[in-house]
């Protein structure tokens, strides 16, 4: 049997993309299907052999009668918040220092690749070892200048400042390369003409560079929102969420729910709550981008 040209090339079509579905449908949708079945049952896992259908109840439980689960929301999203904004900020500053040439450059942009190429449970761990309230190298140096040493993982006022700070450290690198590339594709004329005109630096980067990058800034800061929401490596490695879980991210407490309590049932509702309120802040940013455009 001779096919046409036209239905040979959709079945070839189909052959290449047919493995990538396969593979969304395995790891992917199957998933998120289990789970939400799962979120309307009860299973306690280690004293349970099979799930019991618990209807709505998980979801009314966790929005009406769990004040951790809000406590955790609120944190997650004072992190990010701080988080996002200093590494917008450092990112565009490093990114406006560095985009021109000079001696030892290429250095340096090597130099910040390195903490975002470092996975983010050993960066937990290397950190946890530096801020140690008593033998971390950052207290001993704070101390051989004459200061008091930092609580830096034991006071309720200053751990999650510790855990913004690391996150800062590890991802800020991610902004300023996306700057840095945005930097260098401006059009030299614009500026030129702007000089000739007697503008002066500070009006160009308000009036030139600023609205030339805004698209990749506002894009840059909706991908590391999403991704800074999901805060589970640095509370798990630095602090476990203490002290008297101060440092509790949403994503830290839904592991202990499902996986260490083994609620599972209520674990995934949380999960779906979660993805929920998570989807709704990134249509709500998506639409003030469009706006703002």
């Amino acid at each position: 049997m001779i096919l046409k040209p036209a239905l040979r090339k959709e079945l070839v079509k189909w052959g290449f993309l047919l493995p990538c579905l396969v593979f969304m449908m395995l790891m992917a949708v199957f998933p998120l299907g289990w789970s939400l079945s799962l979120s309307f049952t009860k299973w306690l896992g280690t004293i349970m052999a099979k799930p019991q259908w618990h209807g709505l109840n998980n979801f009314r439980d966790i929005i009406f009668s769990d004040p951790r689960f809000w406590a955790d929301l609120g944190f997650t999203m004072r992190f990010v918040a701080m988080a996002v904004t200093l590494e917008l900020g450092i990112g565009l500053g490093l990114a406006h220092l560095l985009h021109e040439p000079f001696r030892g450059y290429r250095f340096f942009r090597v130099l910040f690749l390195i903490p975002m190429a470092c996975p983010p449970i050993a960066v937990a761990f290397i950190w946890k070892m530096m801020v140690h309230p008593d033998v971390g190298i950052i207290n001993s140096m704070i101390s051989a200048v004459g200061l008091a040493k930092v609580k830096w993982t034991t006071s309720t006022i200053v751990a999650p400042f510790t855990i913004v700070m690391v996150d800062v450290w590890e991802w800020t690198p991610f902004m300023f390369l996306a700057l840095l590339a945005a930097y260098q594709a401006l059009p030299e004329e614009v500026y030129q003409a702007a000089a000739i005109d007697g503008a002066s630096k500070g009006q160009m980067f308000r009036r030139i560079t600023l609205p030339l990058i805004s698209p990749l800034i506002l894009t840059i800061v909706l991908i590391r929102t999403i991704d800074a929401f999901k805060l589970f490596e640095l509370v798990f490695g630095i602090t476990s969420a203490g002290p008297a879980n101060s440092t509790e991210a949403l994503s830290y407490y839904i592991y202990l729910t499902g996986i260490k309590w083994f609620n599972l049932g209520k674990g995934a509702a949380m999960s779906w709550v979660f993805l929920i309120i998570l989807l709704s802040i990134s249509m709500f940013l998506l639409s003030r981008f469009r706006k703002r455009d």
